[in-house]
C-alpha cells in the first residue's frame, strides 16, 4: 500500500509542477518585461533608420544630433514608466486571480483525485493479503484423527442413514470408512445398501466384490465371483472388476480365463503402469499353471504308490440331478485345505462323460511349490459341474465334495448333489 500511495504522490506533483509555476507568475510583470523589449527593439530601429538617412544625405549633420536625443528621450521615459511601481494593491487584478487559481489548483487535484479512486478504485485490494494455509496432505489429514474420533465420524455417519435410507452416497462413504477401519463385513453390509440404490454401478460391485472377499478369507468364489460378473456386465471394459475376475479363475485353477481377463486389462492401461506390471506377472503365473494342467488333462488313472501324497477316486452324478447335465459341460475336480489357505492344492478339468468318472490329484498339479496336498494333514476334495466352463463358480452350477481326507488316500467317492447358490 504504502508503495502505491508514494506513485500516486509524485505522479501528482509531477503535474503540479508543470501547471502552477505559469499561473504564478505576475502577469503584469511579464506584460511590462514584454512591452519593455518590444520598444527598445523600435527605438533601435528608428536609430538605425536615421543613421540610413544620414549616409544617402537625406540628413544634414547638424539634424542627426536631435533626432538621437529625441529617441534616448522617448527610449528613457518608456523605461521609466515600467521600471516605476504600479499604483493601487500590491498586484494587478489579473495576479492577483491568476494566484489564487494556483492555490486552489495545487489544493483540489490531489484531493480530487484521491477522492475519485475511493469512489470509483478497489482500496481493499491494497491491503497485504496473507497467504493461505497450506492443505495438508491426505495421509496427513487421515493420520491426525485418533481411531477413536475416527470410530465416533463412523458411528455419527450410521446413526443419520437410518433416517436416510435412501442416501446412497453416505452408504458409499460409510463402506470406505469402514474399508479403512478393517470391518469388511460392515463395508459389504454398507455397499450392499448403496448398489441397491445405485444398480449397474460398475464400480461400487467390484469394490463389493473385493471387500466381500475380503470378508470370507480372501475367497473370490461365491457372492464375490457373482458380483464380478454384475460389475463386467455393466462394463465390459472395467478395469478392476476384469483384474478380480482374473484372479477368481486363477483361484478356481482356470489359467486360460485368467490370463484372458488379464490380458484385456493390459490393453486398457498404460503399457509402463504399475498395474501393468503387476497383471504382467500374474500371466506368466497362468501361463504356467496352463502349462501344467495341459499335461494332467488325459483320463487319469489310479496313482502309482511312488506318488507321494496323491489321491485318487470317483465322481458320481446323483440320478435327480442328471436332467440338468448337458453335453459340452465341464467338470472340476480339485483338493482344499481343510484348515488353511482356501487355494486349490490340486485341480482335474474335463467334460462331462460317463459316471462314475474317475481321477487323481497330486503334487505335481501344485498351483505354488509350498501349496501342495503332502504338505497338509487333511483336504477336502470338490467336484462342480460348470455350464459355461467358467472355473469361477456360478449360480446353477452343480456341486459335491468328500468330508476331510487324509491326503494319499484311494478310492475316494464323491457326488454330486447339490446347486451352487
Amino acid at each position: 500500500m504504502t508503495v502505491f500511495w508514494s506513485v500516486v504522490a509524485l505522479l501528482l506533483g509531477g503535474a503540479l509542477l508543470m501547471l502552477l509555476p505559469p499561473l504564478w507568475r505576475s502577469r503584469a510583470t511579464a506584460e511590462a518585461v514584454t512591452r519593455g523589449a518590444a520598444n527598445l527593439a523600435v527605438y533601435r530601429d528608428q536609430w538605425r533608420e536615421a543613421e540610413a538617412d544620414l549616409g544617402q544625405g537625406l540628413l544634414a549633420p547638424d539634424q542627426i544630433e536631435p533626432v538621437r536625443e529625441d529617441i534616448q528621450r522617448r527610449w528613457l521615459e518608456d523605461a521609466a514608466a515600467g521600471a516605476a511601481p504600479p499604483m493601487g494593491p500590491a498586484l494587478p487584478a489579473a495576479s492577483t486571480a491568476a494566484r489564487r487559481s494556483a492555490i486552489a489548483l495545487g489544493l483540489l487535484l490531489p484531493l480530487a483525485s484521491v477522492l475519485t479512486y475511493l469512489a470509483l478504485g478497489n482500496p481493499a485490494s491494497l491491503a497485504p493479503v496473507p497467504p493461505p494455509p497450506a492443505a495438508p496432505a491426505a495421509g496427513e489429514a487421515r493420520h491426525s484423527l485418533t481411531p477413536e474420533q475416527i470410530q465416533a465420524r463412523v458411528a455419527a455417519l450410521s446413526e443419520r442413514l437410518k433416517a436416510e435410507p435412501g442416501n446412497a452416497e453416505g452408504w458409499v462413504m460409510l463402506g470406505r470408512s469402514y474399508v479403512v477401519l478393517g470391518r469388511y463385513r460392515d463395508a459389504a453390509t454398507a455397499w450392499r445398501r448403496a448398489a441397491d440404490l445405485l444398480p449397474a454401478n460398475a464400480t461400487l460391485l467390484a469394490d463389493l466384490a473385493d471387500v466381500s472377499a475380503m470378508a470370507q478369507g480372501k475367497r473370490l468364489a461365491g457372492e464375490p465371483a457373482r458380483l464380478i460378473q454384475q460389475a463386467l456386465d455393466a462394463d465390459p471394459r472395467h478395469v478392476k472388476a476384469l483384474a478380480l475376475a482374473g484372479s477368481a479363475a486363477f483361484e478356481a485353477r482356470d489359467p486360460a480365463a485368467a490370463r484372458s481377463y488379464w490380458e484385456r486389462v493390459l490393453a486398457l492401461v498404460p503399457p509402463d503402469s504399475d498395474i501393468a506390471r503387476s497383471v504382467q506377472g500374474s500371466i506368466v503365473q497362468a501361463t504356467k499353471l496352463e502349462a501344467a494342467l495341459s499335461a494332467a488333462a488325459s483320463p487319469a488313472s489310479p496313482a502309482p504308490a511312488s506318488v507321494a501324497g496323491a489321491i485318487g477316486g470317483e465322481v458320481s452324478l446323483s440320478p435327480a440331478l442328471a436332467a440338468r447335465v448337458a453335453a459340452g459341460d465341464t467338470l472340476f475336480v480339485f483338493a482344499r485345505a481343510a484348515e488353511g489357505p482356501r487355494m486349490p492344492l490340486a485341480i482335474v478339468r474335463r467334460p462331462v462323460g460317463d459316471w462314475p468318472a474317475a481321477f487323481t490329484l497330486d503334487d505335481s498339479m501344485a498351483m505354488a511349490p509350498n501349496l501342495k496336498l503332502s504338505g497338509f494333514a487333511q483336504v477336502v476334495v470338490s467336484a462342480r459341474i460348470s455350464r459355461s466352463g467358467n472355473a469361477t463358480p456360478q449360480p446353477g452350477d452343480l456341486i459335491g465334495q468328500s468330508a476331510p481326507v487324509a491326503p494319499g488316500g484311494q478310492g475316494l467317492r464323491i457326488t454330486i448333489d447339490a446347486v451352487q447358490p
